[in-house]
């Protein structure tokens, strides 16, 4: 999995949000679009880092133990 500042970022907010965090309110924590952070969450999906689904912007994303796994492979 190539490595990317902005995903890691979106991980790291997760785990810091132990409900989780709406995609709009994590673009906003983030500084960062929501369509980059949808973007990010799709591909952390995809590879079972997070559990979201997409809903008018707002889907509760919640990180998963193989996203906390994965940041503290990367140190984080």
């Amino acid at each position: 999995m190539p490595l990317d500042t902005d995903r890691n970022r979106t991980l790291a907010a997760l785990r810091d949000a132990p409900r989780g965090m709406h995609s709009r309110d994590l673009a906003n924590a983030l500084s960062l679009s929501l369509d980059v952070v949808e973007r990010h969450l799709q591909y952390c999906v995809d590879y079972d880092l997070v559990t979201w689904k997409k809903k008018e912007g707002a889907g509760l994303a919640v990180i998963t133990d193989r996203g906390r796994d994965y940041l503290t492979r990367q140190s984080l």
